[in-house]
């Protein structure tokens, strides 16, 4: 057994050290070794603790001088921002228009923090709470396989509103915005009800990019000059789809339709609107209506579509969300994602794109 576990263990670090050498290329020596150390430091202890990772580098020298050299590294100017772009690039070549790009946010909770650069105020979906912390918004790229799928971090972003000048929409637009345009416009984004946004919509009809948004049921719906009642419009609509929902005896009864939504904040005669899609669907088990209706908001761009298969391209989509849970569960406990402490915020968002990239190299090695 003890050789089986060497074996893997040689196995594990060559091909971290065959790609800490890709994803480093065009750095200086000191950062391509910085690189190293980190993504070995992190796979090899299972956490972003620099401490432990200094004492887990076999380096020849002291814990407190590579504790030293990690601390003054990872505050390097724009080193977030590369690891975008690397993860951008590592993504590139797999992405097809079958692609579910899945946004989702999350938070490193820090209720005891004082010294921590940017810690402000965020809220715990956890304990559905707010804390100190930071906010994380994530990317995961979902990959069809012959034998599956794949989930890939697409990017991760650290983000504290009390020092970033743009807001977090602002930012997680131009993350869209850098991805189509490497991605050539390929593949559909994932949103939960918390993005259901008129800005975020406006911004993804008019952008071009395929999506589907779970709806909150509470938008207004524009016809011409006039808004009306979102449920009012909802009963309106005429239910002619069934699918077979989750369970044997559960029948998904769906209506579809083109909506307007209001962009502008304040409603006038002249305010903005773009055209989605509605999809509303009814839950039945034997007969009976169970539960609230489900809204998906969405848009694949292609006209030649049939209502049935847009309805069923939208819930198969958002149903393959919830993939993303178990990479939540996986960095915030196996990975101790929370456990992150710098007093620099620009240490922060780097230390958290490594994570990312460390994250990356474990999924893409189960290949």
């Amino acid at each position: 057994m003890n050789e089986q576990q060497d074996q893997t263990r040689c196995f594990v670090q060559a091909k971290l050290t065959e790609f800490s050498n890709r994803v480093s290329q065009g750095y200086h020596k000191p950062v391509r070794s910085f690189f190293k150390d980190m993504l070995m430091g992190i796979c090899g202890t299972g956490e972003p603790s620099l401490h432990n990772i200094a004492k887990f580098i076999q380096d020849n020298t002291s814990t407190k001088k590579t504790s030293e050299r990690l601390y003054r590294n990872i505050r390097r100017e724009n080193l977030a921002e590369d690891i975008e772009g690397i993860l951008t690039d590592l993504i590139r070549p797999q992405v097809t228009d079958d692609t579910l790009f899945i946004v989702d946010d999350s938070d490193i909770a820090k209720p005891y923090a004082k010294c921590m650069e940017g810690c402000g105020k965020v809220y715990n979906g956890s304990e559905s709470k707010s804390t100190n912390g930071y906010l994380l918004m994530y990317i995961f790229a979902l990959l069809t396989k012959q034998d599956g799928y794949s989930l890939l971090p697409a990017s991760s972003i650290l983000f504290s509103p009390a020092i970033e000048l743009d807001s977090a929409k602002q930012v997680l637009q131009d993350r869209i915005v850098d991805q189509q345009i490497a991605f050539r416009n390929r593949g559909t984004y994932v949103f939960d009800r918390a993005y259901d946004d008129r800005k975020l919509i406006g911004f993804l009809v008019n952008n071009g990019v395929s999506f589907v948004i779970r709806g909150m049921g509470k938008r207004a719906i524009k016809e011409g000059m006039i808004e009306k009642n979102f449920k009012a419009e909802v009963e309106n609509m005429k239910f002619d789809y069934e699918f077979p929902g989750l369970r044997e005896d559960e029948v998904l009864h769906c209506a579809e339709r083109r909506i307007g939504v209001r962009t502008d904040d304040h409603p006038s005669k002249k305010s903005s609107s773009v055209e989605t899609s509605l999809v509303v669907v009814r839950k039945y088990r034997k007969d009976f209506h169970q539960g609230k209706d489900f809204y998906l908001l969405c848009d694949f761009g292609d006209p030649n579509m049939t209502e049935k298969e847009l309805i069923a391209k939208a819930i198969d989509t958002y149903k393959r969300r919830w993939a993303v849970e178990e990479v939540h569960r996986q960095v915030k406990q196996s990975m101790k994602w929370e456990d992150m402490r710098l007093k620099s915020y620009r240490g922060m968002k780097n230390l958290n794109a490594f994570m990312t990239l460390a994250v990356y190299f474990i999924y893409k090695l189960k290949d």
